[in-house]
């Protein structure tokens, strides 16, 4: 019986081991559905022999399954469950609470509430803090003393999105003055880049652009950042009304990125590049760059920030195609309605019921707008009907109430569109 009980644990963990393998072999095989059965099936296996270590793995690995997916919701809840059981460890793998923590502040800043996302980042670093101090040798050997930087620095971003410029700015000017002492190039960037958007939002241009230049035209810093910057730069004479610069660094950071970034990358700045076209006037050049955009980088659905490009595309298409025009407003909505039901299940979110109001005052001018869209289809063929039944001055009546009631809701929806689209730009098109 002594002999039987060690063999016993033994095997035990081998199949617990077995599944959790089989699972990320079966996600990286885009077979999630299975991967979260196995996963879920080792975790009830370590859940009955009381392994608190193993539970927190298997959560882990189930939030690290949503994260993939893109099922930020039910992450967010795998990983709140895995830090739960973590905290009721005996003892507590701090690198592990500090991986966690930083997917939670990750899923928060993907629904917009930053205030949150700062505070898992801030107890992410005071947790990597003593992790470092006990453990050195291990935290060196693994390359875990930039979190110490990064974290911070991530930390940074979100209390600048949350509207506490002093609070970021403080620790951006520490992160800028110890990076340069030890020659950390990357850091540096990083911490110059969020310096200049933070002047950006102040209206500090000069200022903001000496911050980007410094990061885009350093070829000692990796091309991806410079491109951010180089994009940041564009922006920056775009809101000066200076738009022949703001194409051409728009032009560079876009040819950068093509190269050396993201998909996702490229869409914010394809975002950028068609609103600046639509500004000079041209729609046509505009749509281009938007539906690039959507070819490049299609995988928005769990981003609500990035909906607004089926907004803008209503917009533009408003005047060239209206059949476009109300498929694409179909598909904001819609978007933004999927997203709105995840986010009332996310009751911890202190912004919740402020944004879900913003969002519904945009959804209740859409279906005006929906409406308009209706009329001009109904009417226009009716009218022309009239005229050539009964009179050209009915005619004309009819299309001149239609156009009246089009400009007042263009007007009513322009107002909060546009509040909103810079909000959202603020956030996106700089932060990658």
């Amino acid at each position: 019986m002594i002999m039987l009980f060690p063999l016993t644990l033994i095997g035990q963990v081998k199949e617990y081991n077995d599944l959790v393998g089989k699972a990320l072999h079966a996600l990286g095989n885009d077979r999630s559905t299975e991967a979260i059965e196995l996963t879920q099936e080792a975790f009830s296996l370590a859940f009955k022999r009381g392994d608190t270590y193993r539970m927190v793995v298997a959560k882990s690995t189930m939030g690290y399954i949503g994260m993939t997916v893109r099922d930020y919701e039910s992450a967010y809840i795998n990983y709140s469950d895995a830090l739960n059981y973590l905290q009721k460890s005996d003892t507590i793998d701090l690198y592990n609470k500090v991986s966690i923590l930083r997917n939670l502040a990750l899923i928060k800043s993907k629904y917009s509430d930053y205030k949150m996302a700062a505070a898992f980042y801030k107890e992410a670093y005071e947790t990597a803090r003593v992790y470092v101090r006990r453990y050195p040798e291990l935290a060196k050997q693994n390359g875990d003393l930039s979190l110490l930087v990064d974290l911070p620095y991530f930390m940074a971003m979100q209390m600048k999105n949350s509207g506490d410029y002093t609070g970021a700015g403080e620790i951006l000017l520490n992160l800028w003055e110890e990076s340069e002492f030890k020659g950390d190039t990357v850091s540096l960037a990083r911490a110059l880049n969020q310096l200049g958007i933070i002047k950006l939002a102040n209206k500090d241009y000069l200022e903001a652009q000496n911050f980007f230049s410094y990061v885009a035209f350093n070829n000692g810093i990796d091309p991806d950042t410079r491109a951010i910057a180089l994009q940041n730069l564009g922006a920056s004479y775009l809101r000066l009304g200076n738009l022949e610069k703001a194409e051409k660094w728009y032009s560079e950071a876009l040819a950068l990125k093509i190269e050396h970034s993201s998909a996702r990358s490229q869409f914010v700045t394809l975002l950028d590049y068609g609103e600046l076209e639509y500004k000079k006037g041209n729609s046509t050049a505009a749509i281009e760059k938007w539906e690039l955009a959507l070819k490049t980088f299609d995988k928005i659905e769990a981003e609500p920030d990035l909906f607004m490009i089926y907004d803008w595309l209503q917009k533009a298409y408003l005047q060239i195609d209206i059949t476009k025009a109300a498929r694409y407003g179909d598909l904001y909505t819609s978007n933004i309605r999927n997203w709105m039901d995840i986010q009332r299940n996310q009751k911890d979110n202190p912004s919740l019921q402020a944004f879900n109001t913003r969002i519904d005052q945009v959804l209740s001018s859409r279906r005006e707008k929906a409406e308009q869209l209706a009329l001009i289809k109904e009417y226009w063929p009716l009218g022309l009907g009239v005229v050539l039944l009964l009179t050209f001055l009915l005619y004309h009546f009819q299309l001149f109430l239609t156009k009246q009631r089009r400009i007042l809701i263009e007007k009513r929806v322009r107002e909060v569109r546009a509040a909103k689209a810079q909000e959202i730009l603020d956030k996106i098109r700089r932060d990658l």
